[in-house]
C-alpha cells in the first residue's frame, strides 16, 4: 500500500516536471532609440563676398550622427526550449544585435537576422536579454509573426549564458531639411571689422524682412566668432572673400 502510494506521488511530480514551461511574456519595457548627435561634416570653408556662409540646416555642412549600442556574438548556438508538452530549437546566428528596449533588470538587443527553427519549430523574430552589469545574454525572447515594432513576445531562460561584447554602432545621416530657415552671409571687411548679413525665412523659402539683421564684429585673423548658435573660426578675411570653420552649426 505504501510502495504503491508512493509511486503514485512520484508519478504525479513527473507529470507536473513535463508541464511545467520555460516561456514566459517578455517584459520588454521602454522602447530605447539610436542616440542622436549633430556631426559637423566639413572643416574648412572660403567663400566670396555675398555668398552664404552658413545655412540653418545646410546638406553639406552638417550631419546627424545616429549611435546604438549592440551586443555582439562571435559564434552561433542553438538553443531548446521547453513549453508544456512541446520543445522549441532555435538557432542564435552570430553577429550584431542592436539595443531594442530596457527594462529595470537588463537591456533586450534584437536580431536583425531571422532565428532559423530547428527540428520541426517555426522560425521566430526577436533577440537576446542581457542582465544589467553583464556581457552575458542569459535569456531568449522571440515572435513568431515578423512585426514592423515588436511590441509583445515569448521569453524563455537559456540552459547555457552566452557571453558576448557590448558595443556600438553608428550611421551618419544629411541634415534632413531642404529649405534653410536662416542663413549667414558674407559682407566683407570694412574699418577693421567683419561683416555679415542674418535672414531668416519662411518655410516656403521667403525672406522675413523683420528678421534680416546687418552684423558687424571686430576682425583678428584666427579669432572664433560666435552669432546666434553658429560659432565659427576665422582664419582671413578681405575684400573678395573669408576663410573659416565651422565649430558649430546654425539651426
Amino acid at each position: 500500500m505504501h510502495k504503491t502510494y508512493g509511486i503514485l506521488i512520484l508519478a504525479s511530480f513527473m507529470v507536473a516536471g513535463c508541464s511545467a514551461t520555460q516561456v514566459k511574456q517578455a517584459n520588454l519595457g521602454k522602447i530605447v532609440g539610436p542616440q542622436e548627435s549633430r556631426l559637423i561634416l566639413s572643416t574648412k570653408n572660403t567663400v566670396n563676398v555675398g555668398d552664404v556662409m552658413l545655412r540653418a540646416g545646410e546638406y553639406s555642412k552638417e550631419g546627424i550622427k545616429l549611435e546604438t549600442e549592440t551586443f555582439n556574438l562571435k559564434d552561433s548556438h542553438t538553443t531548446h526550449l521547453r513549453h508544456r508538452q512541446h520543445t522549441f530549437t532555435f538557432s542564435i546566428p552570430s553577429g550584431e544585435y542592436r539595443l531594442y528596449s530596457q527594462n529595470p533588470n537588463g537591456s533586450y538587443y534584437a536580431s536583425e537576422q531571422t532565428f532559423s527553427g530547428l527540428n520541426g519549430t517555426k522560425d521566430g523574430y526577436g533577440g537576446l536579454f542581457v542582465p544589467n552589469g553583464s556581457s552575458n545574454a542569459t535569456e531568449f525572447y522571440w515572435n513568431w509573426n515578423k512585426p514592423s515594432n515588436l511590441l509583445s513576445a515569448h521569453q524563455a531562460e537559456l540552459i547555457t549564458p552566452i557571453s558576448g561584447s557590448i558595443g556600438k554602432t553608428s550611421t551618419v545621416e544629411k541634415s534632413r531639411n531642404s529649405i534653410p530657415s536662416a542663413t549667414l552671409t558674407y559682407a566683407g571687411v570694412a574699418n577693421g571689422q567683419v561683416r555679415f548679413a542674418y535672414r531668416e525665412f519662411t518655410d516656403q523659402g521667403m525672406a522675413r524682412p523683420a528678421f534680416t539683421q546687418e552684423v558687424a564684429l571686430d576682425y583678428k585673423p584666427g579669432s572664433t566668432y560666435s552669432y546666434k548658435s553658429a560659432l565659427f573660426k576665422v582664419y582671413k578675411a578681405d575684400l573678395q572673400s573669408i576663410t573659416f570653420e565651422i565649430i558649430n552649426p546654425l539651426y
